[in-house]
């Protein structure tokens, strides 16, 4: 219960800073942006999660030229395998699903590519699921002004077990 709170208050302080900022207007880049990724499982249950798909919605604001600060959300949905326990023989597990509610970091050091994380709590949905701690490193490269491709890592902490994934994904920024 103690991580829920910090990594909420993390990403509330980040929401703040970001809506303190909008009101300067000496002309910084800010975006609303949605992607769309999936991944394959790795970590301690990738033999209880094949692969992910998942929604990312963000809003990002330039501190500088080059730095960006915002937040970001989402949904993701892990799909549940079916795996033979010895002693129980075939167990079936349910999806699990997740709510990150995360501050993000971007750096830019070139015009088309683009570095950075997501670091906050992923809310667990599905009944037995309490979430965890979640990470988001990612590198990012702009097809175009409006159209990022990404890949990175997801990381939620379950408890000291890792539900991981590797993430490839495409998004559009408003």
């Amino acid at each position: 219960m103690k991580i829920k709170l910090a990594s909420l208050i993390v990403a509330s302080f980040a929401f703040a800073k970001v809506n303190a900022q909008l009101s300067n207007t000496d002309g910084q880049k800010h975006h609303f942006g949605i992607g769309l990724n999936g991944g394959v499982t790795v970590g301690d249950y990738e033999d209880i999660y094949s692969s992910n798909i998942g929604v990312d919605l963000f809003y990002l604001y330039g501190i500088s030229e080059k730095f960006y600060l915002g937040g970001s959300t989402g949904f993701a949905n892990y799909f549940g395998e079916d795996v033979n326990i010895a002693g129980l023989g075939e167990v079936e597990f349910d999806d699990a699903q997740f709510i990150p509610v995360a501050g993000s970091l971007r750096f830019s050091p070139f015009s088309n590519f683009i570095v950075g994380a997501d670091v906050g709590y992923a809310i667990g949905v599905n009944d037995g699921n309490d979430g965890g701690f979640y990470a988001s490193p990612r590198a990012t490269y702009m097809i175009n002004d409006k159209l990022p491709i990404f890949a990175g890592y997801r990381l939620i902490d379950l408890d000291g077990e890792s539900l991981g994934s590797i993430q490839f994904g495409i998004g559009y920024k408003f």
